[in-house]
């Protein structure tokens, strides 16, 4: 069986600030991942597997590991709210999502 595949977005939250004759605006991005790691327009975003977003950017937008890298003494909830971190059952695995990103399963986005 071959892994799910995702689309990897820039949250909508997510904007940056431009500046133009002194007048300060601020563009909120529709940003795709593609697989070099660059956040792109949607026409130019790429089908990405867990396994492949691991690999890119060494990990910074997600990674899978046995066992949390530091002691957390709250909930799980605050845990995958505030610091993006869950535990994944179906693979017994705790994996970290980066904040700044949404995965969009292809599925959703091709119907």
């Amino acid at each position: 069986m071959s892994e799910q595949k995702y689309y990897v977005k820039l949250r909508p939250e997510i904007m940056y600030y431009s500046s133009y004759d002194g007048f300060e605006s601020t563009i909120y991005t529709d940003f795709w991942l593609d697989k070099s790691g660059i956040f792109v327009p949607s026409i130019d975003r790429d089908k990405i597997t867990k396994s492949e977003l691991a690999e890119i950017m060494d990990g910074v937008l997600y990674t899978q590991t046995d066992s949390l890298p530091f002691e957390w003494l709250y909930s799980f909830e605050s845990l995958k709210e505030n610091l993006g971190w869950e535990f994944n059952e179906t693979i017994d695995k705790w994996e970290y999502s980066n904040p700044i990103i949404e995965l969009v399963p292809v599925e959703e986005v091709e119907k």
